[in-house]
């Protein structure tokens, strides 16, 4: 029988998760799963507490919480892997404001559900990525980027709102406080450019930001990230318009340049821009951005049509 954890995040959602412990851990008793329960107190525990879980056994990693839980427990993960603790699969309940990559790997809200899920046990080779922003560095699952993206991000977590419209109220702000282009050089595997960039986003899942879907096309398996480069010092008045279309998918436009590559380095000139991983801030200033598909990669326990 496989030795499982869960991981719940109390702090996620701001705190007004959906789902309570009591309520998680009734509905695995009556499914006959045995776990163990840790519940991280602070930012970035639950890393620590993931690679230790793995030290000690633990084969089965559940997660309770939203992207910023996901992206510290993968980063647990793969800290055990590469200290050769071993490895533990991966499952996700959606209890968090967000939820970009639970949606991408088609983990669905309703507690029952995922739980059956995990029951079942079909699981994925997950792609891992690698971002370097400003200094500071991470694994992520979903998507890491720099520039405006980012800086939604940033004042998402700021607002007072939850869920989609603390995004859509950090876009506001961003717009009014960050909404500047940077000259930027750029390479991949295929490729170079010199152009001013707006919007840097390198994706591994579908969407980020709680509904802007920058990589429709997403693949967690196929070894590329899908970079999005948005900018080429087009008029304020030209990029906003591209809104709807990322909140929709539809991102066959002329002034949205992307392409898949297994890495992509871009340094940039001027003001310092934010940056993040799976949604949590790298820096507040930075003007150095690499990020790669590592070696490492995740037993993901999802519905396998995502695959």
């Amino acid at each position: 029988m496989e030795k499982t954890l869960l991981v719940y995040n109390q702090f996620a959602h701001k705190g007004k998760v959906k789902y309570s412990l009591k309520e998680i851990e009734q509905l695995f008793e009556k499914e006959r799963i045995a776990l163990d329960t840790v519940t991280p107190e602070r930012s970035g525990h639950a890393m620590q507490l993931v690679e230790d879980a793995v030290k000690e056994g633990f084969t089965r990693i559940i997660l309770s919480g939203g992207d910023g839980t996901v992206n510290e427990t993968i980063n647990g993960l793969v800290q055990a892997q590469k200290k050769g603790y071993g490895k533990a699969s991966l499952g996700i309940l959606q209890n968090g404001r967000g939820n970009d990559f639970a949606h991408a790997a088609g983990i669905p809200a309703n507690l029952h559900e995922a739980v059956s899920i995990i029951k079942q046990d079909r699981r994925i080779n997950l792609d891992v990525g690698y971002v370097n922003a400003g200094g500071s560095s991470r694994y992520f699952c979903n998507g890491a980027g720099l520039g405006f993206d980012s800086a939604i991000n940033y004042h998402a977590t700021k607002s007072k709102l939850n869920g989609f419209p603390s995004y859509i109220s950090g876009l506001i702000s961003a717009v009014f406080k960050d909404f500047r282009q940077n000259q930027a050089k750029i390479s991949w595997e295929d490729g170079k450019l010199d152009m001013e960039v707006l919007v840097l986003v390198t994706m591994n899942g579908k969407r980020e930001g709680g509904g802007f879907v920058l990589a429709p096309d997403y693949d967690l398996t196929s070894g590329k990230l899908i970079a999005t480069i948005i900018g080429d010092g087009k008029p304020v008045q030209q990029l906003l318009p591209l809104v709807p279309r990322l909140l929709n998918g539809q991102i066959d436009h002329p002034d949205i340049l992307r392409f898949k590559t297994s890495w992509l380095k871009a340094e940039f000139t001027g003001t310092g821009l934010h940056g993040q991983a799976d949604g949590e801030i790298l820096c507040t200033s930075g003007n150095q951005f690499y990020a790669e598909i590592c070696p490492e990669k995740i037993e993901l326990i999802c519905n396998q049509k995502v695959a």
